[in-house]
Parts: C-alpha cells; structure tokens; sequence
C-alpha cells in the first residue's frame, strides 16, 4: 500500500503544475480530436497540443518539471487551508475553483506525505521496534476454554510477580485491590511461557496443546477442542511473526485511513441535514479540507516528535486543541453557522469522530492480526 500511495502522490503532483515545460505547436489539428487548437490544449478534448517523439532526455527534464514546478494555485491554496479554516472551502462552494488546487488532489499528496513522513521516520527512530502483541496475548486467547468460558491468557513469570507485587500495594483502594486479585486469579489459571517457550524463543505446539487441552471442560465437544486448538496455534504463529504483525499494520493504515473521509461527509450530512442548501457535494470538500488539514499538521508533529522525542506529551495535546479550534473555525466559516450552533454541532462531530477512530484502530488491530 505505500508504493501505491507514493505513485498516486506522483500522479497528483504532476497536475498542479501547468504544462510550460512542455513545447507545443497551436493551430494545427489536435491528434486526438482533430480540432484545430489555437492554444496549448484543446478546446474540445482537452489533450496538450505538445508533441512527445523528442530526444529521450527531453521528455525526462520535462516529466521532472510537470512534477516539481508547481504553479501559483498552491501557493494560494496552502495558506489559506492552514491559517483560515473555512474560507478557502467557502470560495470553493461559491465557485470559485480556478484559483485553487482540486481538493481531492490536495488530500491525496497530503496523505501520501504523512504516510511517507510516518513510515521513514519511524523506521529510522525505531518507534515500530515496540509494536509488539505480548500484552494482547496476556488479555487472553479467546478460545471459550474452560467451564466459565473465559479467554486463557499467556503471561510470563515477571507479569505474576508484578501482579502479586500490586496486591501487597498499601495505597490501593479495596475495589483496585480486588481487581488486581481477580486479574492475577485469572493469570495464575493461564499458562506462562516458560511452559510453552523453547530455547530459540519460538512457542512448543506440543507443550501448547497439552496446556490448552488441560484447561478444556471435560464435556467439551471435538468442535470446541477444535476451535480452542486453532485459536491457540494461531496466536503462537502472530506472537512468532511479531515483525509481519508490525508490517501488516503499515499496510493497512493508509486504506482504513482513506475509510475515513466518507465517514466523515456522512457525519457532516446528517449534522446538517434539515438545511436545504446543503449538498453532499458541500460536505464532501468540507471533509477533504478538514482531513488534509490534519495530515499537515500530523505531518509536522511527527517531524518535532523525531527532533525531540520529549515533546511526544505536549505535542499530542497541542495537535488535539489545534484540531478542535480548527474543526469549529471550519464549521463556522463554511457553513456560516452561529457560535452556539457551531460549538455544538463540533462537540457532536468530535464525540462520533471518536468512536469511528476507536472502532477503526480496533478494526486495524484485529485485520492485521488475522492477516499474519
């Protein structure tokens, strides 16, 4: 999926230059269409009257040009998307759209940007060395094992000695206490990896199936040992293959990503859906203005985040405000709706936008997880 991003990024940079640095010859027939063009593309298709049997290095130089000279439409667009939430989105519904760069456009090379920006400068700091799954594995393999049916989860000897530390833990409440009591009830009755780990840390099917087989109800069906097996051994595979885990999550990121900017013209359809003189066609580019705006800035947090891995805290927090006071300015100016109105209606979006990223993230967990 990066690859993809990154030749789409190309294809969209090439259209916001304007075509100077290809020679063309006016008033003679398009190739294409055959109308005669007076100027540098056709009036009728569209085509550029340029003519590409040039010397190889040529069309090279030219190629390079379309995609790193851009023309004043971004420098216009930038600005205005960045520092004036609304406005530009505004100009655009009121048609004026010449002046500006395509939206759809503008979000695809910001995505491809901060996916780009991610995924480099998370392979040089080393940020995706952690995504590890041994926690999951500790909340339990949802087998149904056991008479109760609970998960049986896979802990190591530190995880119970740092439970049985908590418990002895004079400032916790009795209801705190009780919790971690049942969490390290339910660790006890799991299996640890020293019983299942060989030396060259991959996980002993056998020693896996004796203790998975051990915890099963004796009334169990073949089908529910069936399951119980299947589960376990496919745990061991993702916990042996932590790297493809990691690897799977990349992948996938951009593509649930790009799930969201429907999601998102949705949520603005239905919060404005008694307003006649909104269109779908309104919300959509409202949705896209928002959505590059926070790769941008994304963009640019993650670049200080790798400067100074301190500010990781007060970065978070500062591209959330920003993201809010954004959101509201963006509602305000483009929907031209009242303080009280617009306050209200981005708390409502900001409560959805919540779930909907929360139910992604879970949903990109446990794609990944499957696909290992």
């Amino acid at each position: 999926m990066e690859h993809e991003m990154e030749a789409a990024g190309l294809g969209s940079a090439s259209g916001l230059s304007t075509g100077d640095h290809h020679p063309v010859k006016s008033g003679l027939p398009c190739a294409n269409c055959e109308t005669i063009v007076e100027d540098r593309f056709c009036t009728t298709c569209g085509q550029l009257a340029s003519d590409f049997h040039r010397p190889v290095w040529d069309l090279v130089a030219s190629s390079l040009a379309d995609v790193f000279a851009l023309d004043g439409r971004l420098w216009r667009s930038l600005p205005m998307l960045l520092f004036r939430p609304g406005r530009m989105t505004r100009n655009y519904l009121d048609g004026k759209r010449a002046r500006y760069v395509p939206p759809f456009r503008m979000f695809l090379m910001a995505s491809v940007i901060f996916f780009l920006t991610l995924f480099t400068l998370g392979d040089q700091m080393g940020w995706y060395n952690s995504l590890k799954i041994d926690r999951l594995l500790e909340n339990g393999i949802d087998a149904g094992i056991g008479e109760d049916g609970e998960p049986l989860p896979v802990v190591t000897e530190e995880r119970l000695e740092e439970l049985r530390a908590q418990t002895e833990d004079p400032d916790l409440t009795p209801d705190e206490r009780q919790l971690v009591q049942l969490e390290l009830l339910q660790a006890e009755h799991g299996i640890t990896f020293q019983r299942i780990m060989t030396d060259d840390g991959r996980i002993n099917r056998d020693a896996l199936y004796d203790e998975v087989t051990s915890r099963l109800s004796e009334d169990a069906t073949p089908a529910e040992r069936e399951q119980a097996w299947r589960a376990a051994d496919h745990a061991a595979t993702v916990y042996e293959n932590q790297d493809r885990y990691g690897a799977r999550i990349r992948e996938w990121a951009p593509r649930f990503s790009l799930m969201f900017l429907p999601i998102l013209a949705f949520m603005l359809t239905i919060l404005y859906a008694w307003h006649r003189s909104r269109y779908i066609y309104d919300h959509v580019i409202t949705a896209l203005h928002v959505q590059t705006f926070i790769y941008l800035m994304a963009t640019f947090l993650i670049v200080l985040a790798a400067l100074n891995g301190a500010w990781l805290g007060e970065l978070i927090w500062g591209g959330v405000l920003i993201g809010i006071a954004y959101l509201y300015r963006q509602l305000r100016v483009t929907y031209q709706t009242g303080r009280f109105m617009a306050a209200l209606r981005t708390l409502i979006l900001l409560f959805s936008i919540l779930i909907v990223g929360v139910s992604l993230g879970v949903s990109l967990v446990i794609v990944s997880f499957m696909l290992v």
